[in-house]
């Protein structure tokens, strides 16, 4: 585990994926993540999906307070000028009525890093709109031609918890420079859109799924494979691997699709993942989502198994940050240790 961050305190209020999988990188990075739930159950999550729960607040504290009463209040005003960072995920307006916006505690927290990931941001006709990742993904135009969701959530982990670490640690960066903190609005609607940069396009439009040299081909027993051939030579080796030379001139011909997939289909995934696994092809078999941490690879980097980040140098194995807490579990250490300042 690293300790880059060791001696930051957060503070995450947020619940459900997007804000604990911020403050998760930033736990796994050092810092203390003390988790603010609502009495008396906790976070949702607790309840509708105990085993993402356990995963996306492991190594965190819990403390429970109830934000809409004064005592509540005044604890978390309390704890903002101890914290180095505060997580929140309510719809823009929540914590401005609590007077727990950023404008109401930087005057006593003025070094406080204040995040604020929504679905649209704090600003717009869509600042008030309910949403999840599917919806948000949808509106940034990332579903088009989608039958189903993808089994990973883009806009809740990539565009809201990623995009929300980096916002951190750059204000954290800045701040050691100007000694001030400041409010970060982040959208994970926008988020999505930034990661839409080349879909419209001609990348966008090679990486659709239309030509033959970039797509998914299911094989005879109801699996796939997924090729990548973009580059001639890579076409080339795999018009070799499937014994069809004659396709080698129509790379970006959309009517090949068609003629591949009629090969494909007539062996199993097993029969095509030997075939390839000596030809430099840009060809790989689809892993179940069930199976992918089995993949030899992910075994050999170390994320087989756990909560894994892939940038730590030589880094192998789960990063074990402990179990996640109880539902204020961690309320009395904490608070007590803001008798002074509560009164």
């Amino acid at each position: 585990m690293s300790a880059d961050l060791r001696g930051l305190r957060v503070l995450d209020l947020s619940r459900y994926a997007p804000g604990p999988y911020c403050t998760l990188i930033l736990a796994a990075l050092g810092a203390e993540v003390i988790k603010v739930e609502p009495p008396p159950s906790g976070d949702p999550l607790r309840s509708l999906d105990p085993d993402a729960f356990e995963r996306l607040n492991a190594g965190k504290k819990s403390i429970l307070l109830d934000l809409k009463s004064e005592a509540g209040t005044r604890a978390l005003r309390a704890l903002s000028r101890e914290a180095d960072v505060l997580v929140e995920g309510f719809r823009p307006g929540v914590m401005s009525r609590l007077r727990l916006d950023y404008e109401s505690l930087k005057h006593e927290a003025p070094r406080l890093v204040y995040l604020s990931l929504t679905g649209y941001g704090a600003e717009g006709p869509y600042r008030d709109r309910a949403g999840h990742d599917v919806n948000y993904m949808a509106a940034a135009g990332a579903l088009e031609g989608v039958s189903r969701p993808p089994s990973i959530q883009v806009a809740d982990l990539a565009a809201g918890g990623l995009f929300g670490a980096v916002a951190v640690l750059s204000a954290i960066l800045a701040r050691t420079e100007s000694g001030a903190g400041r409010h970060i609005d982040l959208s994970m609607h926008h988020g999505v859109l930034s990661m839409m940069m080349l879909a419209s396009g001609e990348a966008g439009s090679r990486l659709s799924g239309a030509f033959p040299n970039y797509a998914l081909y299911r094989t005879r027993d109801g699996r796939s494979i997924s090729v990548g051939a973009l580059e001639p030579k890579f076409w080339a080796a795999f018009c070799a691997g499937i014994e069809r030379r004659d396709l080698e001139s129509r790379m970006m011909d959309r009517g090949a699709v068609a003629d591949v997939a009629r090969v494909i289909e007539e062996k199993d995934l097993g029969f095509w993942a030997e075939r390839f696994s000596g030809i430099d092809a840009c060809v790989e078999p689809v892993w179940a989502a069930g199976n992918r941490r089995s993949h030899p690879q992910a075994a050999h980097r170390g994320a087989g198994s756990g909560f894994t980040l892939p940038f730590f140098d030589g880094a192998k194995g789960a990063i074990d940050l402990g179990p996640s807490p109880g539902p204020g579990q961690h309320t009395e250490e904490v608070v007590e240790a803001l008798a002074k300042d509560l009164g």
